[in-house]
């Protein structure tokens, strides 16, 4: 994380608390629920505590917080903020009244402690904005129409190392080249928004098309993925009782067999959707490029890689233009993503093995130790 993201996401922050009105609607939760709590047998603050609580929940259902990138949900979850925003707030609401509903004076205690965690994070979020905004800390914004990639590394895929490190982005500009190729025609390499070293991630300016296919890509592989926890989770209990890699050799196999079919079913998908066709348009090799640039993709996902796409919503640039049709349908296409592009929670040693390249010059994921997601 760098102050000038951080300075986005506390603005982003603020604007979703203002619009979902969720202070106001907890409030109005915590008085009915005294009310209720004072006079348990009256109909009428029943019927509040219930208007009340529909409020709320269709507000914090639709807050902006619950699409927030991966790595932007990543700093809400270090920062404390997670819990008290969108569903995760929803949530804990939900459960302090179930929990309660025989004893409506401790359903609103509990209301009223959220009241005020979510006004002290209210108070401490402007007081933050206030702050950056003297020391002129910079806000790190897309632009209207504006579209970024981000990488995520974990530290022990390099081995915390500089040249290692290096070795990797060169990988990862050939990775997002192709979806480049794919979408655009052209391979030009990406500029980079932003670097983080506190967790290696980096941001690199992309254009809307070839964003769009990263992001339907990946949401793919990680679909896929989440098939193969559950084998994940039983092969690392399976070296827990003792048995070795050669033993287990089955599972791991069966793994790379059900991402190797999806991948195959995710590379004809993917031509059909965003392929650019031109002179000397070579269909074959790119298909084929594509395949091992998602088998890459899904080695490092299995290693702990987080990878994401967010897009600034385009805008016309007066009212007698209309805002690019193409670029619209981008946005939605990697808004409609963003979803399941969040980050895995992973259990065990890695599973997958996919070959990165061809025959003859195959190169297999480097076997890094475990990485968290």
């Amino acid at each position: 994380m760098n102050a000038e993201r951080l300075h986005a996401i506390a603005a982003a922050v603020k604007v979703d608390l203002a619009e979902s009105s969720a202070l106001s609607h907890l409030q109005q939760l915590s008085t009915a629920l005294s009310n209720l709590s004072s006079q348990p047998g009256q109909a009428e603050y029943q019927r509040q505590v219930s208007t009340s609580l529909h409020a709320l929940e269709s507000a914090l259902t639709n807050a902006q917080v619950n699409t927030f990138s991966p790595t932007w949900r990543q700093v809400l979850d270090e920062t404390a903020m997670s819990e008290l925003l969108g569903v995760s707030l929803l949530a804990r609401v939900q459960a302090a009244i179930a929990e309660n509903q025989l004893t409506p004076t401790v359903a609103s205690s509990a209301v009223q402690q959220l009241f005020a965690e979510l006004q002290a994070l209210s108070t401490h979020v402007d007081q933050l904005l206030a702050a950056l905004r003297h020391l002129q800390v910079g806000q790190e914004d897309l632009e209207p129409g504006e579209c970024e990639i981000g990488v995520l590394v974990p530290r022990n895929f390099v081995s915390n190392r500089l040249d290692k490190f290096a070795d990797e982005l060169e990988e990862l500009n050939r990775i997002f080249g192709t979806f480049s190729e794919l979408a655009t025609g052209e391979r030009p390499s990406f500029a980079i928004r932003t670097i983080s070293s506190s967790d290696l991630s980096i941001f690199l300016e992309s254009v809307p098309a070839v964003g769009a296919a990263v992001a339907v890509a990946v949401e793919r592989i990680v679909a896929l993925y989440r098939q193969l926890l559950e084998i994940r989770k039983l092969q690392g209990e399976l070296f827990k009782q003792g048995l070795d890699k050669k033993d287990v050799k089955g599972v791991e196999d069966h793994a790379n067999k059900i991402m190797d079919k999806g991948i195959d079913v995710l590379v004809k998908d993917l031509l059909t959707e965003f392929e650019k066709k031109g002179d000397g348009h070579r269909t074959n090799e790119l298909a084929v490029e594509i395949k091992y640039s998602l088998k890459k993709i899904a080695n490092r996902i299995d290693r702990g890689f987080n990878i994401e796409v967010r897009m600034e919503e385009p805008e016309a640039p007066d009212e007698e233009v209309a805002v690019d049709e193409k670029a619209q349908q981008m946005h939605e296409r990697i808004q409609g993503a963003a979803t399941g592009m969040q980050f895995l929670k992973l259990e065990g040693d890695p599973i997958l093995s996919l070959a990165e390249a061809d025959k003859g010059k195959a190169k297999k994921a480097d076997s890094a130790e475990p990485a968290t997601a």
